[in-house]
């Protein structure tokens, strides 16, 4: 259907064109359009999309403008029956182009298009068409394309494998965008998902929105950890009045002779500094001593610290290395809620059970609930759990397995110091290798890591409307137009746009309902009585 003609393509990037008079309705913002190919016929249409619309009155320059001061000169012309309203009327709309598809991707053209020639309405079908993913691999389907019922449909290979981020304003609808991947990617792939959960909002995909089999079945895929000596009984409570059950899950702890000398050295030092002494004490210590997953209480710990580092320790300075060493040792333990001092530990009536990471690595949705503590520990614990499981991927390497983290910016920031930031980055950076995925989740594009968020290929926009992290999207999205920029600015919270690996193009999308219970909150105001 022919909806307008070409008036003005000064680049390959874009076109202006005239609208045809008794279309003009169907042409909004966010509209695609295509085009006969002008520069390979045999590759089919060139695809575009509208980013603008504007109407224009020729007569409406500054001599006519001139004579309409009052209601009687436009009367008037109405009464010999003319509207100068409509008389010279007519709307232009401009158009980004996208191009036309080349197998699975959009190749752009290198010519601008013909002034005069015509642009079509593409029908439902052959848009659908155009914009399906290849059928070869897992399809993530997470609404629809907006104005459109045509099917989202994300790469979940390309999704996962090259790692992905969420980014948007707070309040932006990230967690429900989320929370709709992990429930597509837990029905359509056999994938461990591991959630980092800084404010508890993710355990209430436990409970089932609806009664349909694919909600049960999500629902009950999900498993709650939370660290073995934090009170929970605020958010327990919280979650038995919003969704009329009990919320499910497991106190775990860390076996603190499991850690490697690599993240004993680094939880040290973050936490009460080590001098060289000190830190060489623990180096030779830790040969002796070795990496095991037997479980003991603190004083046998320390004990077999101690003697493993008398067997370096030479005079009354090294001998006092290692006295404040074991003290450091002791503190570490003790004061942190998710290591475990002695075999069979409870925290009221409830046991701590090990963290055993083969077990996140099996297939669900597990959602580490990290809310009871503070961050300084929460990076901590973050950088211990990821590490061991890429260690782990490295050798086990025969199922991918998808990494979640919420608030980004805290675990991996772009300037100040984290525990959990050299994790984060490695696993960016050679997670694909091992089939470590990444997906990333921020309101605050610009405060993460560039080292991470830059292995992120496919990036999800919400809502945003700082201008520094608009100027990193301007950076990061291949021919995002100012149209787009502010489209990204006004975005609704089921709206969002979709761009990089995962996507054969950057895709408006209206985000379909949950599946399962939504757990974030934004508190309103009582009124006084």
């Amino acid at each position: 259907m022919r909806v307008g003609v070409i008036i003005k393509a000064q680049s390959p990037r874009s076109f202006w064109f005239r609208v045809f008079d008794n279309v003009e309705d169907r042409i909004n913002v966010g509209t695609f359009v295509t085009l006969d190919n002008y520069e390979n016929r045999t590759n089919g249409p060139i695809l575009a999309r509208v980013t603008r619309v504007i109407r224009h009155n020729y007569l409406v320059d500054d001599r006519v403008i001139a004579q309409l001061g009052s209601e009687d000169v436009i009367n008037t012309f109405r009464d010999y029956g003319v509207d100068i309203q409509y008389i010279a009327q007519s709307t232009l709309a401009r158009a980004s182009i996208i191009g036309y598809r080349v197998g699975a991707r959009f190749s752009k053209p290198l010519k601008p298009p013909k002034p005069m020639d015509f642009v079509h309405l593409p029908a439902e079908g052959e848009l659908s068409r155009l914009l399906r993913l290849d059928n070869n691999g897992v399809m993530l389907v997470i609404g629809n394309i907006r104005s459109l019922s045509i099917p989202a449909e994300l790469d979940a290979n390309k999704l996962v494998s090259h790692h992905c981020a969420i980014l948007a304003a707070t309040g932006g609808g990230k967690s429900w965008l989320a929370g709709v991947i992990v429930e597509e990617l837990a029905l359509r792939a056999e994938i461990p998902i591991i959630i980092i959960d800084p404010h508890g909002e993710y355990s209430a995909m436990q409970v089932p929105k609806f009664t349909t089999d694919d909600a049960k079945y999500v629902s009950g895929l999900v498993r709650v950890y939370v660290p073995g000596k934090v009170d929970t009984a605020s958010l327990d409570e919280y979650f038995r009045s919003r969704f009329g059950v009990e919320r499910r899950y497991t106190r775990f702890g860390i076996n603190p002779r499991a850690l490697s000398l690599r993240l004993m050295e680094g939880l040290l030092n973050h936490y009460y500094g080590l001098t060289d002494a000190q830190r060489r004490i623990l180096e030779e210590a830790w040969q002796y001593m070795g990496m095991n997953n037997e479980l003991t209480s603190i004083e046998e710990f320390i004990n077999d610290l101690e003697k493993s580092g008398g067997k370096v320790v030479r005079g009354y300075g090294n001998e006092l290395a290692l006295s404040t060493l074991l003290t450091k040792v002791r503190m570490l333990v003790e004061n942190r809620p998710f290591f475990i001092t002695r075999p069979g530990e409870f925290y009221g009536n409830e046991p701590i059970r090990l963290l055993d990471i083969k077990d996140l690595m099996e297939y669900g949705i597990h959602v580490l609930d990290l809310s009871g503590l503070d961050l300084v520990d929460q990076q901590a614990l973050v950088a211990l759990i990821l590490s061991d499981i890429f260690r782990a991927s490295t050798v086990r390497r025969d199922k991918p397995i998808l990494i979640v983290v919420e608030e980004a910016h805290n675990y991996a920031p772009s300037v100040s110091s984290s525990l959990s930031t050299s994790t984060l980055i490695k696993i960016a950076r050679e997670g694909r290798k091992f089939g470590v995925g990444l997906c990333i989740i921020s309101q605050r594009p610009s405060k993460v890591h560039p080292d991470v968020l830059s292995q992120c290929l496919t990036q999800v926009f919400k809502r945003i409307i700082n201008p520094i992290d608009l100027k990193y999207v301007r950076n990061v999205v291949e021919f995002i137009s100012d149209e787009d920029l502010w489209e990204v600015r006004v975005l609704n919270e089921d709206d969002a746009l979709v761009t990089g690996l995962a996507v054969p193009m950057p895709l408006p999308v209206k985000v379909r309902d949950r599946l399962t219970e939504h757990g974030g909150v934004t508190p309103t105001l009582i009124p006084r009585k």
